[in-house]
């Protein structure tokens, strides 16, 4: 486990991260390079790392003396239990249900595995949240893969934890300004996005907290524009090639929206074009 505080009762924060271990992965790999990836993270009253992502960060003991560091340099960086998401819902199992299966309405199996498993016709006869929740990470529904530690590694697992955590501060904290999610994993973007559509019924009363993003491009675009990196660090720093979604500003003042697979070179050229805004 992480050497780090635990969060367990929200306080009043108003600029909120959540951190996947791809980012975490990509930050440690800039503190190597020579470059302050604390930079990158000031502002933030709290920066959360749900639990399950943090035994991901365990599999390398480098990312957890990282993020061990950050702490150390005074970071608010604090890890949270997935069964305490229940005290940030106000106890409202049922609402916390719901968010649970939005955040995994778009994976057959997971959906099968909460029908099957975890309703009932009547919902006060459901399990407690903390209950039937661990049963389901016991009993993960999707692949599982054996790390070279000896753990298993779980598809998704992280990426739903954070989604969850999201909806949870969007729909019960409306005073909260900014839910920034810290991901390179596409897959986060698409699960957070489809929920937030899915809850909008059970929470139809409620003004929700938009959730922004920065992924690994995001803040190498940060970093080049702020001149922390040169092109060629971008260069070492970027080691595939992969899907960009970006705004470019046109002449006659329209926004376009664009969705490209690009290599070092076309993305470079994106970070040099003032009218290029990379949103993930």
């Amino acid at each position: 486990m992480l050497n780090i505080p635990e969060y367990r009762n929200y306080s009043g924060e108003t600029k909120i991260a959540l951190m996947d271990n791809s980012t975490v992965a990509f930050l440690e790999q800039v503190e190597r390079a020579g470059i302050s990836a604390k930079e990158l993270l000031i502002g933030y009253e709290v920066i959360l790392i749900p639990n399950w992502v943090s035994e991901e960060i365990c599999d390398s003991i480098y990312r957890k003396n990282f993020i061990e560091s950050l702490v150390a340099d005074g970071l608010p960086i604090y890890f949270i239990a997935e069964e305490n998401y229940t005290d940030l819902a106000n106890g409202e199992e049922g609402n916390l249900y719901k968010i649970v299966f939005a955040a995994v309405s778009t994976l057959a199996a997971m959906r099968s595995y909460l029908h099957r498993h975890v309703e009932k016709s009547d919902p006060l006869d459901m399990e407690e949240y903390a209950i039937w929740l661990s049963n389901m990470y016991q009993n993960w529904p999707l692949s599982i893969i054996t790390t070279k530690s000896g753990r298993e590694k779980k598809k998704n697992a992280g990426e739903i934890s954070l989604t969850i955590l999201a909806e949870v501060f969007s729909w019960y904290y409306p005073n909260i300004e900014s839910i920034t999610m810290y991901t390179q994993d596409r897959d986060s973007y698409d699960y957070q996005t489809n929920a937030r559509n899915y809850l909008r019924d059970t929470f139809k009363n409620q003004v929700s907290v938009d959730v922004s993003y920065k992924s690994n491009d995001f803040l190498l675009c940060q970093m080049y524009r702020k001149g922390m990196i040169t092109l060629n660090q971008v260069n070492d720093l970027r080691n595939d090639e992969r899907v960009v979604v970006y705004t470019n500003n046109r002449e006659d003042k329209s926004v376009a929206l664009a969705t490209k697979k690009t290599n070092n070179q076309e993305f470079i050229k994106l970070l040099q074009d003032v009218n290029v805004q990379i949103i993930f």
